[in-house]
């Protein structure tokens, strides 16, 4: 199925005049999907036949009728989202589009950051909508083992580990970045082979000292050393007739490396302090970070142990490389994280989707998982946008030119898909959003009127401080009448707390 890419008309009495508002839409969307329109009467048409997802309407195209029209067009086209645009100061009208719940307006003559605004609400109401209308046919393929992808470099993975599986004795070398899940890869080796009823034991080489690997490793006698005054198991006899896990193998130092090295040879063992080799049957898989291949250039890695231990190499691809998994990941990530703190599954906005869509992602699946733990924790709305994502996320993120088409070639690879923004704010303590907790609802603490009142007052502030202290603004944000606005801020008691200190 080809990408959906979102479609705008501008329906405008000199649409080819009005250049400024077509460079804006063409910010945001592909030229050839901005359509123009000047006759009141081809607009059902050009709808129709196009697939239009958003209208930018000019009312003053039914001159009288204005009303009528904007009327008909929703009574035919009714989860279509309309940008009307009305003369300023025209109150009367203003007053009838929002009875109508028009998704937005503007005013005329049209202003840059009113247009700006307007287009980026529109896309990212509709973006969510595509995506929800593509997404809800697809089933999700099931995870391997707990890793989770969809694509063709995961499919791929997915089945080199199978194959892998299949042979108990050769060693395989994982590679990748951190975070990618190396790990993970290993269990999944171990569990899909014959050997899944005896012990899997992971090591990390970076994490234990160089003298207390070896014998975390190996073992030792009683008496072997000053202290042992038992013997001890190593690692590789607990891992007998199953699978050693070695991570990060290139910090282990030249000398144990060549004890490793006769157990691959060998497939024996002595421990330290012992006076005979003892068999094993453990299947070794190691991995890493590092290039190999360099360590061995600079003398730090054995050649020889680098072949032993690469039989069957693994390459994890990272996150960057496969972005289209990062929503199936994120819907994985929500569920269990929400699950585990028994709140509300939350979702996320495009405009926030496509930031992570664009990040780099230099932690890979760990700094994403790691990502979602904090918003759980930190965010007590529904959605999240992007005020609630960490600066180090934004640095190089620029909302007024998301690339839609990319954004939405990747979700429709994903199942997961972002729901429609709600403005909503976590930086004013005094001010809460998130559900009454269970312990609330058992005593019968819930106040229904409370609630609702703060959660209004923050969406009130939260405009404000968008539009710098702008009532007029902020009411056109938060698709308020600007009297209405002024009589909550008053009622509220609410002047001057969007101010930062």
């Amino acid at each position: 199925m080809p990408p959906v890419i979102p479609k705008i008309l501008f329906a405008d009495q000199a649409p080819d005049k009005n250049t400024e508002c077509l460079q804006i839409m063409k910010q945001h969307v592909v030229e050839e999907n901005i359509f123009t329109c000047s006759d009141p009467d081809e607009i059902p048409a050009i709808l129709t036949k196009h697939g239009i997802n958003i209208l930018f309407l000019d009312l003053s195209l039914y001159q009288k009728d204005n009303i009528k029209g904007l009327d008909s067009i929703q009574r035919e086209f009714p989860e279509l989202p309309i940008i009307a645009a009305i003369p300023e100061k025209a109150n009367q009208l203003e007053q009838q589009i929002l009875e109508r719940e028009v998704f937005f307006y503007v005013t005329t003559p049209y202003q840059n950051s009113d247009i700006q605004l307007a287009v980026r609400r529109g896309l990212a109401k509709v973006g969510a909508s595509i995506t929800n209308a593509v997404t809800e046919t697809r089933e999700r393929l099931p995870a391997f083992y707990g890793i989770i992808g969809e694509t063709a470099v995961m499919q791929n993975l997915f089945n080199l580990i199978s194959k892998v599986s299949e042979d108990d004795f050769a060693t395989v070398l994982i590679r990748g970045e951190s975070g990618t899940g190396k790990e993970l890869v290993a269990k999944a080796i171990h569990r899909h082979s014959s050997r899944k009823n005896n012990n899997f034991v992971p090591v990390n080489c970076a994490a234990i000292p160089d003298d207390l690997l070896e014998s975390e490793l190996f073992g030792y006698t009683k008496g072997a050393f000053t202290g042992a005054t038992q013997n001890k198991i190593g690692r590789i006899e607990y891992a007998d007739g199953g699978t050693l896990f070695l991570d990060e193998i290139g910090d282990m130092k030249p000398t144990l490396q060549a004890k490793l090295l006769r157990v691959l040879q060998e497939r024996e063992f002595e421990p330290i302090g012992g006076l005979k080799a003892t068999p094993v049957d453990t299947r070794i898989v190691a991995a890493t970070h590092c290039d190999l291949e360099q360590l061995v250039e600079e003398g730090t890695f054995r050649e020889d142990l680098y072949y032993r231990l690469s039989v069957i190499p693994i390459h994890i691809p990272p996150l960057k490389d496969r972005k289209a998994d990062i929503p199936i990941l994120l819907d994985a990530f929500l569920e269990m994280h929400a699950t585990k703190r028994g709140r509300e599954k939350f979702t996320l906005s495009v405009d926030a989707m496509a930031a992570l869509l664009t990040y780099n992602w230099k932690g890979n699946v760990r700094e994403l998982e790691n990502l979602v733990q904090q918003m759980a924790i930190l965010c007590s709305g529904k959605e999240i946008h992007l005020d609630d994502l960490p600066e180090r996320l934004l640095a190089d993120f620029n909302p007024g030119a998301i690339d839609y088409e990319l954004v939405n070639k990747i979700l429709l690879l994903s199942e997961t898909s972002p729901a429609e923004a709600t403005e909503t704010s976590n930086d004013i303590p005094s001010r809460r959003t998130t559900l009454p907790s269970q312990n609330e609802w058992d005593k019968g603490q819930v106040d229904f009127k409370e609630l609702i009142n703060d959660y209004e007052s923050q969406l009130i502030i939260k405009a404000m401080r968008l539009t710098e202290g702008n009532k007029k603004e902020a009411a056109k944000l938060l698709n308020l009448k600007r009297t209405t606005l002024l009589e909550k801020i008053k009622k509220k008691n609410l002047q001057g707390m969007w101010e930062e200190n």
